[in-house]
């Protein structure tokens, strides 16, 4: 019969063609197609950016490395670089432990985003930028809740991990800096949610509107670059004082929108002048699909750890000074394999 993989993903996508198309942009015949379209200009700003931008701006990433031995043990590698001009400040976890197979993903990106933010406490112990960026979405990390992992070594790392959030944005608080998260795939309802609640919608006709998420609504409706005004998210468990905003900024129209979530001063309100030097600092900083951000993307392309220094520097060293062969599991020659 030979292989008939591609045959069957094309009878799939035929079957489903019209499901995910429709999850993908709000068809322009349906009932929420015409009430979005009512109410979308008054919650999106169109613009290109203008003139308030800043270039004293640090940026934050991270990167992990994860292999299984062959008992069941995880070696993990995290660090976290912030840039600031010329100078690199870094942060590095590295960890041999069981893990529950459930836990591992959500305890790894706990552990990168925390060594993103004690890099950039260090970075802010030494460096005065007017702007921080952080690759990743502030109101997501809120929500991690505090959960403890099923993981040796690891206990009380979730309080570590807010407390070290805390410490973040108290000290940028008082440097007087802007922090910013922006993160280019969102699940997020913030802004659909506000254009409903603000709406004379009833409550049973809003279920139609359930499965629409904020950055279909916005690629399926901005005919121009532009953002949307900020949504306050709910108040959180954090000691630091102030407001968490959310918006999104479509910086082409033929990109995808960026999920922008920062923090104001104050309780209950945003300093307009601060939403224009983000708005129009991230678009000065946009250099298409491929670098949505040019800060983002250079500490991004400095941070990642890549195959051959994982092989060649690291592994090598953990043989060395362990003695024990880096055998690996069959999963992971698998992946090999594939690769």
């Amino acid at each position: 019969m030979g292989d008939l993989t591609f045959q069957k993903f094309v009878e799939f996508l035929t079957e489903r063609k019209d499901e995910i198309i429709s999850s993908m942009i709000i068809d322009r015949g349906s009932e929420a197609y015409s009430f979005f379209s009512t109410h979308f200009r008054q919650y999106y700003i169109e613009t290109h950016g203008g003139d308030k931008y800043t270039r004293s701006v640090a940026a934050a990433d991270s990167s992990e490395f994860v292999r299984e031995l062959y008992n069941g043990r995880k070696i993990i590698l995290s660090r976290g670089y912030s840039i600031f001009e010329a100078s690199t400040y870094s942060s590095f976890l590295s960890e041999v432990t069981w893990v529950s197979r459930d836990d591992l993903r959500p305890l790894t990106t706990m552990i990168m985003e925390d060594c993103e933010h004690r890099s950039m406490l260090e970075l802010l112990d030494h460096e005065k930028p007017e702007m921080i960026l952080i690759d990743g979405s502030l109101t997501g990390r809120l929500m991690h809740g505090n959960r403890e992992f099923r993981a040796d070594r690891m206990e009380g790392f979730t309080q570590q991990y807010y407390s070290d959030l805390e410490a973040l944005l108290q000290k940028v608080r008082d440097s007087r800096s802007i922090i910013v998260f922006l993160s280019k795939s969102s699940e997020s309802r913030s802004l659909v949610s506000e254009i409903i609640k603000n709406s004379d919608k009833r409550k049973e006709e809003r279920s139609n509107m359930t499965g629409i998420v904020d950055h279909v609504l916005i690629k399926s409706l901005a005919r121009s670059p532009g953002y949307s005004i900020p949504v306050e998210f709910p108040s959180s468990n954090l000691l630091t004082k102030g407001s968490i905003w959310t918006f999104h900024l479509l910086p082409e129209l033929n990109d995808l929108p960026l999920k922008i979530d920062f923090v104001s001063s104050s309780e209950k309100s945003y300093d307009n002048a601060m939403l224009e030097r983000i708005v129009d600092t991230i678009f000065w900083a946009y250099a298409g699909q491929k670098v949505y951000n040019i800060w983002l993307s250079k500490v991004d392309n400095m941070v990642k750890f890549r195959s051959e220094e994982v092989e060649k520097i690291y592994m090598r060293q953990f043989e060395k000074t362990i003695g024990i062969p880096m055998y690996e599991t069959r999963g992971e020659r698998r992946a090999r394999i594939r690769i």
